[in-house]
């Protein structure tokens, strides 16, 4: 998913929308933030599993996508409960 400054999304909705009708996930200024989810960042050998994202405690809510590398993964965990797992798949940010 593509998103311009200052818009975010759901996990719930997976639809882009500006970050004043929302605030869980949000893009701005080259990095991917939050104010409700938690995000984490996965070792390169641990396992990109529901267990797995439920468990590992790492927590942030500021990732910087320029400095991601391919492969790189991350787990993000809504404030309702919904698990989700990103893949740093190709291109910056």
């Amino acid at each position: 998913m593509e998103l311009a400054m200052d818009y975010g999304f759901a996990l719930d909705k997976l639809r882009p929308v500006s970050r004043a009708d929302q605030q869980e996930i949000y893009w701005y200024s080259g990095h991917l933030r939050t104010d409700t989810a938690q995000f984490v960042y996965l070792d390169r050998k641990e396992p990109g599993t529901y267990e797995t994202c439920s468990t590992v405690t790492r927590f942030t809510n500021d990732i910087d996508a320029y400095s991601l590398p391919v492969g790189d993964r991350i787990c993000i965990l809504a404030p309702t409960g919904l698990i989700a797992l990103a893949e740093m798949t190709g291109g910056r940010g």
